[in-house]
């Protein structure tokens, strides 16, 4: 065993809410304990911090040499983090966060000129409504050109009867915001979308024709923002006469048959999930291993406001929690599964009506519900600040998530190449360290944290322009 020395780090942070709790929990998480904590505010003034201004926190760490030479990597991965030195021997050993390349450099809100197209370079719009904003990302080939996100207020949108009714508005929000950039429209050879809640289809890139658009108008479809991004993505497109895609959308449908029953005729399990994001995610693993995503088994668990985990067998995700309707574990807005006759008491109570009751079940439970707020970063510093039911409930969604984890490798057969983590909650070294506790003995665990949907959209739609995969067709 390795004796455990104590070592001292000085870091330098933004003055952020939450900073204090985001660092000390992130090291005690690894492992490492804290034996002495100081922080003093810097005099170097706000402006040049963005306003946030900085400190100085100065930290002993408890633990074996090994964890503490990891110290600097992991701690600069925070984006609260602006530095961080070993103090040994009195000498400072001082890594920065890295300077953004072009490339890599975050997009800003300002105003942006968008260049030329490279020669050869296929130029794609990518859009992605959510239910409060409209994002949207320019791409030569897989290089960002022009990234965007629009939020709208409540009351902007209150206008509305119908998510349907909002589509003029985002589109020229959209437009507007191309056309301040410099685009010109011409140089586009296609637009994507993001799929809306259309009938059951295999995965791939499809070519939106009038039966989606059809299909899309209807009250099921219509029920979310993600049915704008191809009607959008049509209406840029036509006028252009260049084509318009969607990518592997939420109704993704290649579950085994043994998977739909459910035990009740007239009830059968239906296959909703974060299709675009799994199978984008499995495919850039895939090739990290130097693997075809049609040749593996991996287990992807998206973790975000909503947790799907899905079982992945060459190629094909052919089983998986359909958490809209309220299956696998609860989210941070969602109560997942639960028991049925207490859920049926609740339903004939005569307390709640069926919106209420919905809502309950997929907009107001979870970590929500038990805390009163979704935002784990909210939820980290109740656990920071000694909420013990803050931590009994974080740690019960993640023994959930492994749960799942747990049946897709029976779906498997016990066949693993590799679990993957995945979407906005697997920012959270806690959470997936949680889950990787309980998991990594039936295989590898990767973490992807985040999404780029965007991206995937535009992977997509160049796997069909570049000839690697066939358009498919809707109808």
């Amino acid at each position: 065993m390795q004796s455990k020395k104590t070592e001292r780090v000085a870091l330098s942070v933004l003055n952020k809410p939450g900073v204090l709790g985001r660092v000390a929990g992130h090291i005690r998480h690894e492992g490492w304990n804290i034996k002495r904590l100081i922080v003093d505010e810097d005099e170097k003034p706000a402006d040049k911090t963005g306003g946030a201004g900085t400190s100085t926190m100065e930290i002993d760490i408890e633990g074996t040499h090994t964890k503490l030479a990891q110290v600097m990597d992991r701690i600069l991965g925070l984006d609260c983090v602006l530095s961080v030195a070993m103090i040994r021997n009195g000498r400072k050993i001082l890594r920065r966060r890295p300077q953004d390349s072009p490339e890599q450099a975050p997009f800003s809100e300002a105003a942006v000129t968008i260049p030329p197209k490279t020669a050869g370079a296929l130029r794609i719009l990518a859009i992605n409504p959510g239910s409060t904003s409209t994002k949207f990302g320019l791409y030569d080939n897989e290089k960002c050109i022009l990234k965007k996100t629009i939020r709208h207020d409540a009351a902007s949108l209150a206008r509305y009867a119908s998510v349907l009714d909002q589509k003029e508005f985002r589109r020229d929000c959209i437009m507007k915001s191309l056309e301040e950039a410099g685009l010109d429209y011409a140089s586009l050879d296609a637009v994507a979308g993001r799929g809306g809640l259309l009938k059951p289809i295999e995965s791939g890139t499809y070519l939106i024709n009038r039966k989606m658009l059809a299909d899309l108008h209807s009250a099921t479809a219509a029920i979310h923002a993600s049915a704008l991004g191809a009607i959008i993505a049509a209406e840029i497109a036509g006028p252009l006469s260049i084509p318009a895609y969607v990518v592997d959308p939420v109704v993704v449908d290649e579950m085994d048959r043994n998977a739909k029953l459910t035990g009740m005729p007239g009830v059968e399990r239906s296959s909703v999930f974060h299709a675009l994001n799994q199978k984008a995610i499995a495919r850039r693993l895939a090739a990290e291993l130097g693997m075809q995503y049609e040749n593996t088994r991996f287990i992807v668990a998206h973790l975000g406001g909503g947790i799907t985990v899905g079982a992945h067998r060459y190629g094909r995700v052919i089983d998986v929690n359909d958490a809209l309707s309220g299956e696998g574990p609860f989210t941070p807005e969602r109560t997942g599964s639960i028991p049925a006759i207490p859920l049926i008491n609740m339903c004939f109570s005569g307390e709640y009506t069926e919106a209420e009751m919905i809502e309950k079940i997929s907009g107001k439970g979870g970590m929500k519900a038990y805390l009163g707020t979704a935002d784990l970063r909210d939820i980290q510093k109740m656990i920071n600040d000694g909420d013990e039911f803050a931590a009994l409930a974080l740690d019960s969604m993640a023994y959930q998530v492994s749960k799942e984890i747990g049946a897709m490798a029976a779906v498997l057969e016990g066949l693993v190449d590799a679990i993957i983590l995945t979407g906005g909650l697997a920012y959270s070294t806690r959470f997936t360290g949680a889950i990787k506790q309980r998991v990594d003995k039936l295989a590898p665990v990767h973490v992807f944290p985040g999404e780029d949907e965007m991206l995937a959209l535009v992977s997509g739609v160049r796997r069909v322009l570049g000839g690697t995969e066939e358009a498919a067709q809707y109808g």
